[in-house]
């Protein structure tokens, strides 16, 4: 008798992704309110603007604030911004904050590092008061719902103590799985399966319902430059525009894979800027303090592939940017995208001649929301 397959099995398998076991999950909770004149005089009535350091308390009695009601939701990693830099989350197994001119790059392993850092200049009017919440634990996806519950309940509180306006708060939840594509070909890694479902799916199943909210969905994979595929693009130093053939070589791998696995809206970012995703009605690419900015719209996606470089400047590493469609992330899951992508990621690395086993190519799956609270 012939065997017969469960369409129903194939479907589901479609949308399983196998992935190094070493993959990291990240999550983090971004707030954002607006400094206004009332908020500062709520919390210091005796501001002016002509004093020394005429921010000093209104600072400081924020942040006491924010921290003290970090103790009561058990919250044990938060940090104050009030200098309107962008954080930016990585992993690391040294926790560490870096500050440079536009941005403040926080190092930290979940499982391990907790801790509260501030960080204002009491002479300087910030535009808005950021307050970064970062996940701790060990089952860091598994919880996600759980622990947006708990930062939502406390801005709720803040918002009451502050008495902002009703959606004063903006707020984002960033959730990614970091994973090199080929990490089961190295140290005989075992592979784990996602289905990538949304992030509002996920937390129905923790009984967590969202409010109105955007979402947005996307991955990054960096692309390392090193001396094998300069060799490989023939860079000529002497040329007016050596890198030139670097980032041809690599946009060209990458338009004709997505072109052949169904793809059709992406970026690829060779200018040394950090690829930031952000919603817009409109299609929109601009430069804003060191970031490259991404506006997409999932429910109008752009159909096309951004490219940006300099040909006379190096960068050594390329971002390449998927940006998935409301079609792309079903309440399913999502994982037949995902794996679309690494078919394409396959296939520029044969065209890079990169050594699965000696090299990394590093891929994050982003998925956000926001809504004002």
């Amino acid at each position: 008798m012939p065997t017969r397959h469960s369409s129903t099995r194939k479907h589901s398998a479609a949308h399983k992704v196998y992935i190094s076991n070493h993959a990291r999950d990240n999550q983090y909770l971004l707030a954002n309110l607006e400094l206004t004149d009332a908020l500062i005089n709520g919390a210091d009535p005796t501001f002016s603007a002509t004093s020394k350091q005429p921010y000093k308390v209104c600072y400081r009695t924020l942040r006491n604030q924010v921290f003290a009601l970090c103790v009561k939701h058990q919250l044990t990693t938060a940090h104050f911004i009030a200098n309107d830099k962008i954080p930016m989350v990585r992993f690391s197994g040294e926790s560490d904050a870096i500050e440079t001119d536009n941005k403040i790059i926080f190092f930290y392993n979940p499982k391990y590092h907790q801790g509260q850092k501030y960080f204002f200049n009491f002479d300087v009017r910030a535009k808005r008061i950021s307050i970064l919440f970062l996940a701790n634990g060990e089952d860091i996806r598994i919880n996600a719902g759980l622990f947006h519950q708990k930062v939502a309940a406390l801005l709720s509180e803040l918002s009451a103590n502050l008495n902002l306006p009703k959606g004063g708060v903006r707020l984002r939840d960033h959730q990614h799985i970091t994973y090199d594509l080929f990490g089961q070909k190295k140290e005989k890694a075992e592979t784990q399966s996602h289905k990538f479902r949304q992030m509002a799916v996920r937390y129905q199943n923790s009984d967590v319902t969202l409010p109105a909210h955007r979402a947005l969905t996307y991955v990054i994979a960096d692309v390392s430059i090193n001396a094998k595929i300069r060799e490989l693009a023939k860079v000529n130093y002497d040329a007016p525009l050596p890198y030139q053939p670097i980032y041809t070589l690599i946009t060209d791998a990458f338009t004709g894979a997505m072109d052949k696995h169904g793809l059709t809206s992406g970026a690829v970012i060779a200018n040394g800027l950090i690829p930031l995703v952000r919603f817009s009605e409109e299609s929109l690419v601009r430069d804003s303090k060191g970031f490259q900015m991404l506006g997409f719209n999932p429910a109008k996606p752009n159909h096309q592939i951004i490219s940006e470089w300099h040909g006379e400047l190096f960068a050594d590493k390329i971002r390449l940017v998927f940006l998935a469609s409301d079609e792309d992330c079903t309440d399913r899951g999502f994982g037949k995208y995902v794996n679309q992508i690494t078919k394409v990621l396959e296939s520029i690395g044969e065209t890079l001649h990169i050594d699965q086993r000696q090299e990394q190519l590093m891929v994050r799956v982003h998925q956000h929301i926001a809504y004002d609270a």
